[in-house]
């Protein structure tokens, strides 16, 4: 069930990103073309990009979220890398999305290296028609040979 929240600390209380595990907290720029490049490159620039065509919290399918991963912790607020440490997050990982005045709960359920032009996770829907967050980077960070996914499902308590 989402919560109502106090806006205290929110990078931004209509649309923001927290995960306790890896102290990422960041904005979430709404629907971000991820196939124009000029456009998520400047969206990342203050924040977190949310997929145009995907889902926001509350609905029943996929939220895509991407960001900058780097390899260089010099560079994590040169870039706004606000995924530097997404590699660390495990089953079972907390990640709270604010969205309209509500915290959502997702509990990490995967995490997966995929090829750079695997766009399956881009998609509106998915197969078990629940909510799904799905966070993407680079990977290894600092490059862009693959991608590495983080997939969580909406906790229901």
């Amino acid at each position: 069930q989402p919560q109502a929240l106090a806006a205290e600390g929110l990078p931004d209380p209509n649309f923001s990103l927290v995960i306790p595990k890896i102290n990422a907290r960041s904005k979430i720029v709404p629907n971000v073309d991820a196939s124009n490049e000029p456009a998520y490159m400047e969206a990342l620039k203050s924040g977190v990009a949310h997929a145009k065509g995907t889902y926001f919290p509350g609905g029943s399918g996929n939220i895509y979220l991407f960001a900058h991963s780097t390899n260089n912790p010099l560079n994590v607020f040169r870039y706004n890398a606000v995924f530097f440490l997404l590699k660390e997050m495990e089953t079972g990982d907390d990640i709270d999305v604010y969205f309209a005045g509500l915290r959502h709960r997702y509990k990490v359920t995967d995490k997966q290296i995929i090829a750079p032009d695997d766009l399956g996770y881009l998609q509106p829907e998915n197969a078990e028609n629940t909510e799904t967050l799905i966070l993407q980077t680079c990977w290894p960070p600092g490059t862009t040979l693959k991608r590495l996914v983080v997939l969580a499902k909406k906790k229901t308590v």
